[in-house]
């Protein structure tokens, strides 16, 4: 789990740090919204972030409004982590899909508000043993199919990268990584395969441009994630 805190104060910031370090995540800090972008920008693995409200530069309203404006990041869930109540956050940042986590700190609320952001995000990929156990393979011969699959995700990778860059918008060929996506049970990437799929086979370049960026977030994600898994 790997969570992007977004904390201006250092004694706030080392609490967020240390418990949800202790408790299995795997943490990095902004300290405002316009480092925090950067990080986003950098760091595609981030699947939590957990933002104060009043910082320098960028505070929190403004960060989740431009989170929340970029389609390859609008569904990380959010935790917005201040001492004002939450009916005057409400008020600043309306409608905009985020939790409210109240301060001074305290261990337990923090990690059943986690806990509640993982459990409604699928996972990068599915737990391997149970599709080691389904396929039959030992983690030797599951590793070696994902060093392979990582190679299509790069190369797949390296192509959006062109066209976003070149902002020119040309079909992908997907069979490869449907089918590797499929294995893994890769379900946020087979998901956005699903939607470009759905525009059929015209799939126009607004739909392209759209998507691309969201898709070429997800799978440097799961990139990030097989180099990790892969022996």
């Amino acid at each position: 789990m790997n969570v992007l805190i977004v904390e201006d104060n250092p004694v706030s910031s080392k609490v967020l740090e240390h418990t949800l370090n202790k408790h299995g995540c795997h943490t990095l800090t902004a300290q405002d919204g316009s480092q925090a972008l950067e990080y986003l920008e950098k760091h595609p693995e981030i699947e939590l972030l957990i933002t104060d409200v009043a910082m320098p530069n960028m505070n929190g309203v403004e960060l989740v409004r431009r989170i929340k404006e970029r389609p390859e990041w609008c569904d990380i869930p959010i935790l917005v982590c201040t001492s004002k109540r939450p009916e005057a956050v409400n008020q600043w940042i309306p409608e905009q899909g985020w939790k409210y986590l109240s301060k001074p700190i305290r261990a337990e609320s923090l990690m059943q508000k986690v806990n509640e952001a993982f459990a409604q995000r699928r996972p990068i990929v599915r737990r391997p043993a149970q599709t080691m156990s389904e396929m039959g393979l030992d983690s030797q011969a599951f590793g070696e199919i994902l060093e392979e699959f990582s190679k299509i995700v790069k190369t797949k990778i390296d192509i959006l990268e062109k066209q976003i860059g070149e902002k020119a918008w040309e079909p992908l060929a997907m069979d490869d990584l449907i089918e590797g996506a499929r294995l893994v049970r890769a379900e946020r990437v087979i998901a956005i395969l699903s939607k470009l799929d759905q525009g059929g086979a015209a799939r126009k370049s607004d739909l392209l441009a759209a998507m691309y960026p969201w898709l070429l977030r997800e799978l440097k994600a799961m990139h990030h994630y097989l180099t990790l898994h892969a022996s």
